[in-house]
C-alpha cells in the first residue's frame, strides 16, 4: 500500500484515541478518498501468482480480480472437512476454507472474462464428478430393477452418494436437494454477475420466502434442512457455499437500502477491480497454466485429515493482525465497516487456510501433515491490511450517507471560515440539503465530526435531544485544509455567479 494509505490508516486508528484536554487533536481528512494501490501479486501462493499475472496481461484485465479469484475456487475446491484450528489453545473453533468474493467494477472492467478464466479448471472437475455420479446412478438404478424384475431376496442397494462441485442459476430449493445427495463438502456458487443472484432471492415468494436466510447461512456451513410446500424436505448435512460473482456499482446502494444492510454484502472479500486495457499479443505461459489446472485438480481430491495448526510464528502474525483490526474497529464510525471488520477473525483463517492448502499441494503434501508457517500467515496479513481492507474502506464509505453529510457539513465551515456556529441556525441558512435531513441524521453528522476532531461541543448549549446545538471549530481544521477552503469559495462563487446571470 502507498505511504499515503498507510497514513490514512494510521489516522483513522488513532481519531477516537483520546487527547490530553490541553492539546487540540488533529482533524481527520475527510475529502482524501483511500485510493487502493495496484494489487500485490507477490504475496499470492507462487502458483496463482503467476497465472493470475500471466492472463492479466493477456487480457489487459487487474490480476487482482483474476488472483482472488482463483483463491476462491481453490476454496471451492477444498473439502469442509479439512479444518484449520486458529488459536493456539481453543480446539473448539475451526474454520474451512469458505470464501465469498465480489468485485466490483463497470462491465468495461472484463470482470467476466477474468472470473472464468480463474472458473476454467473447476469447471473441468465439476464435469468429472457429474459423470461419475452419473454412472453410479445409473448402475444402482440397473441394479434396483434387476432386483425387482427376478423378485430376489437380495437387499436393495444403498443410493450412492454424489460428487458435485459447481452451482450457477439456481434455487435454494434445487440446491438443497442436490446437496441432500451429495458428499458434504461444500459448493462453489458462480455468477458472471450478482445482480442478478441478489434480486432473485425471494422473488417468486410473494416476500413469504426466506431464501436470503438461507443463503446467508452457507456462509457457516452447518447442517440445514430446506422445507418448502412445492417439494419434500432436504436435509442437508453441509450447507455450504463459496460465492463468487462479479457487481457493478450502481446496484450497490439500491441492494444496501432494499436489504437495510443484513450482512450479505459484509460476507463478502470486495475489490475494486482496476480499469482495464489492451492485452498483451503474446503466447502464454503454458506452465503457469497447467500449474494451476494442476492444483485445481490435487485440491478437489484431496481428503480430510487431521486438523491444521499454526506454528508460533504463524499464532504471532495473526495476532498482530487481529489486534489492528480490533483497533481500526474500536475507532471507526462507519456502522457497516465494522460489521464487516467484525467477520474478519474468521477470515483471516479461511484465506490462511486456503494458502496453506494450495502451498502444500504444490509441494506434494497433506495440508495436516504440516503447520502453517509464519511466512503464510505474514502474507495474509498483508494481503488483508494493506490490499481488502483499503478496498473495503472504499466501498463502505459509498454505503455511509453520515460520513456523506459530514463532509458536506465540513466543506461548508471551510468555505465559511467558521470558528464556532449554531447548528440549526447556521445549517439552515447556508446549507439548503441539511433542511431535509432528519435530526437525528443531523446529530449523527455531527458527532461523526466531533469524534474526527473537527469540532469541540459547546456543553452549555444543548438541544431537546440533549446533542450540542452548537460548537467551536478545531483550529488545525482551517490551518490543514487551507487549499480545501479556497477552492469551496472559489467553487461556491462560481455557483453564485451563474445563478445571478440565470434569466437576466
Amino acid at each position: 500500500m502507498s505511504e499515503r494509505g498507510i497514513k490514512y490508516l494510521d489516522e483513522r486508528v488513532a481519531a477516537c484515541r483520546p487527547e490530553p484536554e490541553e492539546t487540540l487533536s488533529e482533524p481527520l481528512d475527510l475529502f482524501g478518498n483511500l485510493e487502493p494501490g495496484p494489487f500485490p501479486v507477490s504475496v499470492l501462493p507462487t502458483c496463482i501468482g503467476e497465472f493470475a499475472h500471466d492472463q492479466g496481461e493477456l487480457m489487459g484485465v487487474d490480476p487482482g480480480v483474476i488472483g482472488m479469484a482463483a483463491l476462491t475456487v481453490v476454496a471451492g475446491c477444498t473439502d469442509d472437512r479439512i479444518y484449520l484450528q486458529p488459536k493456539r489453545h481453543d480446539d473448539t473453533w475451526v474454520e474451512s476454507a469458505r470464501l465469498w468474493f465480489a468485485p466490483v467494477g463497470p462491465p468495461s472492467a472484463k470482470k467476466s472474462p477474468a472470473l472464468k478464466k480463474a472458473m476454467a479448471p473447476a469447471r473441468d472437475v465439476d464435469h468429472i464428478w457429474r459423470e461419475e455420479s452419473n454412472e453410479k446412478q445409473r448402475q444402482y438404478e440397473r441394479e434396483l430393477k434387476r432386483i425387482k424384475r427376478e423378485k430376489s431376496d437380495e437387499v436393495e442397494p444403498t443410493p450412492p452418494i454424489h460428487k458435485r462441485l459447481i452451482f450457477g442459476d439456481t434455487t435454494v430449493e434445487k440446491m438443497a436437494a442436490v446437496m441432500a445427495k451429495c458428499e458434504p463438502r461444500g459448493m462453489l456458487v458462480f455468477r458472471d454477475e450478482l445482480t442478478g443472484w441478489l434480486s432473485s432471492m425471494d422473488a417468486y415468494k410473494n416476500g413469504s420466502g426466506k431464501d436470503r436466510a438461507d443463503w446467508l447461512e452457507t456462509y457457516n456451513g452447518d447442517p440445514n434442512c430446506i422445507d418448502r410446500l412445492s417439494r419434500d424436505s432436504s436435509s442437508v448435512k453441509n450447507w455450504s457455499a463459496c460465492i463468487m460473482g462479479g457487481i457493478q456499482p450502481a446496484v450497490i446502494h439500491q441492494y444496501a437500502g432494499n436489504t437495510n444492510h443484513d450482512g450479505m454484502l459484509q460476507r463478502f472479500m470486495i475489490l475494486y477491480a482496476r480499469g482495464a486495457r489492451q492485452g498483451q499479443d503474446r503466447s502464454p505461459d503454458m506452465a503457469a497454466i497447467r500449474a494451476y489446472e494442476k492444483l485445481v485438480h490435487q485440491v478437489a481430491d484431496t481428503r480430510a485429515g487431521e486438523v491444521v495448526t499454526l506454528s508460533d510464528g504463524a499464532h504471532d502474525a495473526r495476532e498482530g493482525l487481529w489486534d489492528r483490526i480490533h483497533a481500526f474497529t474500536q475507532a471507526h464510525p462507519n456502522p457497516y465497516l465494522t460489521s464487516a471488520l467484525g467477520k474478519w477473525e474468521g477470515l483471516f483463517s479461511r484465506l490462511l487456510l486456503t494458502f496453506h492448502v494450495t502451498e502444500c499441494a504444490a509441494r506434494q503434501e497433506h495440508p495436516s501433515s504440516l503447520m502453517v508457517p509464519k511466512d503464510t500467515a505474514e502474507r495474509v496479513s498483508t494481503l488483508i491490511w494493506g490490499t481488502l481492507l483499503p478496498h473495503a474502506i472504499r466501498f463502505y464509505q459509498e454505503l455511509d450517507e453520515t460520513e456523506d453529510r459530514s463532509r458536506k457539513v465540513a466543506a461548508l465551515i471551510l468555505a465559511r471560515g467558521w470558528q464556532q456556529f449554531t447548528v440549526k441556525r447556521d445549517l439552515d441558512r447556508h446549507l439548503s440539503q441539511s433542511r431535509r435531513w432528519k435530526p437525528w441524521e443531523l446529530d449523527e453528522a455531527m458527532q461523526r465530526l466531533e469524534s474526527f476532531g473537527w469540532l469541540i461541543p459547546k456543553p452549555e448549549r444543548l438541544n431537546e435531544r440533549g446533542r450540542p446545538s452548537a460548537y467551536n471549530v478545531n483550529p488545525k481544521v482551517h490551518v490543514r485544509f487551507a487549499a480545501i477552503a479556497e477552492q469551496e469559495r472559489r467553487d461556491r462563487q462560481i455557483v453564485a455567479d451563474m445563478m445571478k446571470g440565470i434569466g437576466q
